[in-house]
């Protein structure tokens, strides 16, 4: 069975492995993001490249001719280059340049590589297999520490003209509403339903949790029934929804798949954020949006990232 290999990249690791046409994945391997340098970097990615691929060779497992890359973003597809926040070293890197030469060197052979945005990666997997399976229009939203997305129509990853279609965190759902900190965006979805905004809109209505404050324990007060979480919560999940309302008006979707460590929350997060919606959405066609939590584990970077690849080879 031919496998494609796969890479995600975060801010805190790097993972690679081989995906199969159904998913499943093999030889999966991660180290750390090293952000000393843009060399520590590439050093790292070689390492799993090779790693990953010397071990394909040693259990005679066939490797396609392609590489699907994910990455945290914002990425220039047209360049092959990234630009995240959250990983300096990569900035303005030769990713799919570098990536590519590294799979050529072990394979023999020319390989080359495909990029995408993470966001884009989550909802590739989990319309591929996961909670939005076979879905003809859908988007995965990860709502973490900021908020990604991607979109996925007619069973292809949408990229756009630079490869960050699906880029949700900054969708306007206040006009001249608050600043989003380290962006300069005003009224975006981000500032309003990410965990870090969340945390800082209950602690200005007062709340208190002793010395740690962060997403996790407000929704863990929330669900206790603490009323400035549960309210700050509602407040979030309406500006997530009024987000989705705006994307499914424009795309006609079928499925939202919410993913990431604030929607690890489970109903804390989604019974609200499903009430918003269905007050929002007026129209038949809009109000039928399902929206699921995320059935992939953790690692489904690497699956969306395969099914990148395989979608460069026509699969």
């Amino acid at each position: 069975m031919t496998n494609v290999l796969a890479l995600d990249i975060g801010g805190t690791k790097i993972a690679a492995g081989l995906v199969g046409d159904d998913g499943t994945v093999r030889l999966d391997r991660e180290v750390p993001t090293d952000q000393t340098s843009p060399d520590a970097v590439a050093a790292a990615l070689e390492g799993l490249v090779g790693g990953v691929l010397t071990a394909a060779r040693e259990q005679d497992l066939e490797v396609a001719d392609v590489v699907g890359v994910g990455s945290a973003g914002p990425v220039d597809a047209g360049r092959g280059t990234v630009d995240p926040v959250n990983i300096v070293s990569l900035r303005g890197f030769p990713l799919v340049e570098h990536v590519a030469r590294a799979a050529s060197r072990v394979l023999g052979r020319e390989v080359s590589a495909a990029l995408a945005q993470d966001g884009q990666c989550f909802a590739a997997a989990e319309q591929w297999i996961g909670a939005a399976r076979g879905s003809r229009s859908m988007m995965g939203v990860v709502v973490s520490t900021g908020i990604g997305g991607g979109i996925v129509l007619e069973g292809r990853i949408l990229a756009g003209k630079s490869g960050n279609a699906g880029f949700l965190s900054h969708v306007g759902v206040v006009l001249d509403g608050e600043l989003l900190p380290g962006s300069g965006a005003l009224g975006v979805v981000e500032a309003y339903a990410s965990g870090p905004a969340m945390v800082r809109a209950a602690l200005a209505q007062g709340w208190r949790h002793g010395e740690r404050v962060d997403a996790r324990v407000l929704t863990a007060d929330a669900r206790a029934g603490d009323p400035v979480a549960t309210a700050v919560i509602a407040a979030g999940t309406r500006a997530l929804a009024s987000a989705f309302l705006s994307t499914a008006a424009l795309l006609d979707l079928e499925d939202v798949v919410v993913g990431g460590g604030v929607a690890s929350a489970g109903d804390v997060l989604l019974d609200p954020l499903r009430r918003a919606y269905a007050e929002l959405a007026v129209y038949p066609h809009l109000a039928d949006v399902r929206i699921s939590a995320s059935q992939l584990p953790r690692g489904s970077g690497l699956v969306g990232a395969g099914r990148l690849g395989w979608q460069r080879l026509g699969a």
